[in-house]
């Protein structure tokens, strides 16, 4: 793992932003060439080395769709060894959508029921490559730790999805138990950063509310997040007070760990 970059905020959010609307563009092929097996079940992206894209779409020769925010391009390849490449720069989420939907149909000979004239045809999208690469290495390096966290989670969890509408990295992890017919459940995530925190930040969150949250257990660097949703918040500001990889790696690892036990040991307690 690399150390988390001290990121500048303003570039930060506007490559975030830019990104976002290649994972929205992405996100809507997605949605669109996979049978939906429940709900919102086809909308979810994955984490990757370079970046982002779909998960193996088996019915169009293990089609994949993706964005590799090294070379600053969307790439879209199949088990034939058919391989087509889009450049981001210079485009619009317009443009970019008519791109994949030409690619697809000339190439691959798939037809999908996109309409670029739903997406925005004004804004140009121009991803600075230093900034890209400093949100490639944060991004990463939540994904590795997040899996590495699912993986020592017992009990019954959704896999994890990177959802292209909130562009966080999230799975949930459910008690097994109803509270007036709701399942009883956390929200595990990494979030690339909202109006709520500016920078990135880990969070847990759950449902139903509990009666008191006072007795929540804060690991070290988190603060309880209770303005409109409620639940443990690691800031990225956190992260980068630790200045080694090891320190940071520790940090996480301890907000993951403390705040779930945190919560399970709340929910044991209605």
């Amino acid at each position: 793992m690399k150390s988390f970059p001290i990121l500048d905020e303003s570039s930060f959010i506007k490559t975030k932003m830019q990104i976002h609307s290649v994972a929205g563009v992405i996100g809507k092929f997605r949605e669109i060439l996979v049978q939906p097996i429940a709900k919102n079940d086809n909308l979810y992206l994955m984490a990757v080395e370079a970046g982002f894209c779909t998960p193996t779409i088996n019915g169009l020769k293990e089609l994949e769709i993706g964005c590799n925010l090294e070379k600053l391009i969307i790439e879209i390849a199949n088990n034939e060894n058919k391989y087509i490449s889009i450049q981001i720069n210079g485009q619009s989420q317009n443009a970019l959508c008519g791109a994949v939907l030409r690619a697809l149909s000339s190439e691959l000979g798939i037809s999908a029921n996109v309409e670029p004239d739903d997406f925005n045809s004004s804004e140009i999208i121009q991803i600075n490559a230093d900034s890209a690469g400093e949100f490639l290495i944060q991004f990463i390096n939540y994904a590795e730790l997040i899996s590495a966290f699912w993986k020592r989670v017992n009990g019954v969890k959704t896999q994890i999805c990177l959802w292209p509408h909130h562009f966080d990295n999230a799975f949930k992890w459910f008690s097994g138990r109803k509270l007036d017919d709701a399942d009883e459940f956390m929200n595990i995530g990494v979030s690339n950063g909202d109006s709520t925190y500016e920078l990135p930040y880990i969070y847990v969150t759950f449902g139903p509310p509990l009666r008191k949250t006072n007795t929540l257990h804060i690991p070290e660097g988190a603060v309880l997040h209770d303005v409109e949703w409620t639940g443990l918040v690691l800031p990225y500001e956190a992260v980068t007070e630790k200045k080694t990889s090891g320190e940071q790696k520790s940090l996480i690892d301890n907000f993951f760990d403390t705040a779930f036990a945190s919560v399970q040991r709340g929910f044991s307690k209605r």
